[in-house]
């Protein structure tokens, strides 16, 4: 088959590897679709630890080629969205049951080779079935709304909470278009691409600001009242965004990082606690329905995928994929590789 593999950071290529067989409750999926994320871009950009060579990637569906032993044979030729956390295998969770609750689950594509390629096999208990309304494509775009379905989860909007977002990346807009369903009243996000607030926009943002701009700490504030967010969310993964969080919340407020690479500064504690801020770290997509959720949101119009899907690859322009989504050249939000 056909892999996608970073043998070095800003180094891709496109290999010939054995296809993949299924084990015991585990089934082989064809990629149809498969979606770039922040995460693959860290990658390759050298911000993220990642052993070389690794086949990347963790957003997909595809359809079931082969079971293993203990997996019903109907499931073949069935399409499928995927979970992207595999289970240890060996802890009580994943003996005694739901292996989703492993606290040991590790990311496809970080830990393990993803599915940046034309097969790649997972346990049977990663497979979301899709609803019908969804296409193909739009249940490879799953894992920045399960993400930012955790992440509202935990900050239990209130209807009129003022909401800050930084960074407009898909799991930013995500964020921004949950935060507008739940309630959010002053809805500011911040990126630095004009380009992308026309979806910011059409998502429920109500203020867009250039995150370059000198003085948006002030600027952020004074919108507030002087005080700050009720709830700020950082999600660009951006150290200087990070590092602006607790300087952006208001006394009593609540903040949430998702943005991950290995360059930010740590959390200024003591601000924080001067604010009695509670924070919350995101590190993923929850594991405990928030895919399905995305998917039923998704199935009921409540989300618009299609402004985000900005470019399309086949695996052997995998390279020119990962230059787009690194550098975000010609508006890139979602690329996907289409095997």
């Amino acid at each position: 088959m056909k892999a996608v593999v970073l043998t070095g950071v800003g180094q891709v290529e496109v290999q010939e590897r054995r296809d993949p067989t299924a084990d015991p409750l585990h089934v082989v999926v064809h990629v149809d679709v498969a979606s770039l994320c922040g995460t693959d871009a860290h990658q390759f950009e050298g911000r993220i630890d990642s052993p070389f060579p690794r086949v990347p990637g963790h957003d997909f569906a595809g359809t079931v080629v082969s079971v293993g032993e203990g997996v019903d044979e109907s499931l073949v030729g069935q399409q499928f969205a995927v979970k992207p956390s595999l289970p240890c295998g060996n802890c009580a969770a994943c003996v005694d049951g739901p292996s989703l609750d492993c606290p040991n689950k590790k990311l496809i594509g970080l830990w393990s080779d993803g599915c940046f390629a034309e097969l790649v096999a997972v346990p049977r208990v990663n497979l979301v079935p899709i609803p019908d309304g969804v296409p193909i494509w739009g249940a490879a775009l799953l894992e920045p709304f399960a993400v930012a379905l955790n992440c509202i989860d935990r900050l239990q909007i209130k209807l009129g909470d003022s909401v800050l977002v930084l960074g407009q990346g898909p799991i930013g807009l995500a964020v921004a278009r949950f935060a507008a369903l739940s309630g959010a009243g002053r809805l500011t996000v911040t990126d630095v691409r004009e380009e992308v607030f026309e979806v910011s926009r059409a998502f429920g943002a109500t203020d867009c600001l250039d995150s370059r701009t000198d003085g948006l700490v002030e600027r952020v504030l004074e919108m507030h009242g002087g005080r700050g967010a009720d709830i700020v969310v950082e999600t660009s993964g951006a150290p200087a965004a990070s590092a602006s969080v607790i300087d952006l919340v208001r006394k009593e407020g609540k903040a949430s990082f998702i943005g991950y690479a290995n360059d930010l500064p740590g959390i200024p504690v003591v601000p924080m606690m001067l604010k009695t801020a509670t924070v919350f770290g995101v590190g993923g997509n929850g594991g405990r329905g928030q895919y399905e959720r995305s998917l039923e949101l998704i199935r009921a119009g409540r989300v618009d995928l299609s402004p985000l899907v900005t470019h399309r690859f086949s695996l052997d322009d995998a390279p020119e994929a990962f230059e787009v989504a690194s550098t975000k050249r010609d508006g890139a939000i979602k690329v996907l590789l289409e095997p």
